[in-house]
């Protein structure tokens, strides 16, 4: 008698099923198809972007090896035409590869002009917008008087920020260059004092701090 009761159970779920199936059975398949060509169309765009990736890639390299060689020209158009059209990480990558050409070249105030429109982008990063406004300063130190360098390098120079090191130098070498030995030797402490300095950066600072010591020494003897 069970094994009725069970027969009877199971013609009812096949109806059951076959009911569902006639009714949503093309929905089913419908859904199946689609997720099937999304799945294929991600692959796809994954695959053309590695191959873009690579492809460009392969420019900034060869662009690189340009500069190196000494063809700044060469490289220098090659690294606009990927700043232009590529995509990802690789345009403002090569914007500051571009701007650093400029400043090889001896185009200084070009290259502050280039360093200034990568950090103003809004699409560049904020930690390459902060490599181009410390590019910016560090060339400033030759054509700008204090007070521009300094508004450049100050709001780089707070605590935790990225390049405060690097902008606390800065801003001792425009002190030192205005004469200004107290304020030297105050950004001085601010980088020797900091555990994070890097050791070239170090060093150099240790040679200034010889200078701003011997300046004064040789002061008070007069």
């Amino acid at each position: 008698m069970a094994d009725i009761f069970n027969e009877i159970d199971e013609e009812l779920r096949n109806e059951q099923i076959r009911k569902l199936w006639d009714r949503y059975g093309v929905l089913v398949l419908a859904a199946a198809v689609a997720i099937v060509v999304v799945v294929a169309g991600w692959r796809g765009y994954e695959y053309w972007r590695t191959i873009q990736s690579r492809a460009q890639g392969d420019v900034f390299t060869a662009a690189t090896r340009l500069a190196r060689g000494g063809d700044l020209d060469g490289a220098a158009e090659k690294l606009r035409g990927l700043a232009e059209t590529g995509s990802g990480g690789y345009p403002t990558l090569s914007a500051l590869r571009a701007a650093g050409i400029l400043a090889d070249k001896g185009e200084e105030a070009a290259a502050i002009a280039a360093f200034d429109a990568i950090a103003a982008k809004p699409a560049t990063p904020p930690v390459l917008a902060d490599v181009a406004r410390v590019r910016a300063a560090y060339l400033a130190l030759d054509l700008e008087d204090r007070p521009a360098v300094e508004a450049r390098a100050a709001p780089l120079a707070l605590a935790g920020k990225p390049f405060r090191h690097s902008a606390r130098e800065i801003l001792a070498v425009a002190a030192w260059k205005a004469g200004d030995a107290a304020a030297t030797t105050k950004w001085i402490e601010s980088v020797e004092a900091d555990p994070e300095t890097p050791r070239d950066l170090a060093d150099r600072i240790a040679v200034l701090s010889a200078l701003v010591r011997g300046s004064t020494a040789t002061g008070k003897a007069e």
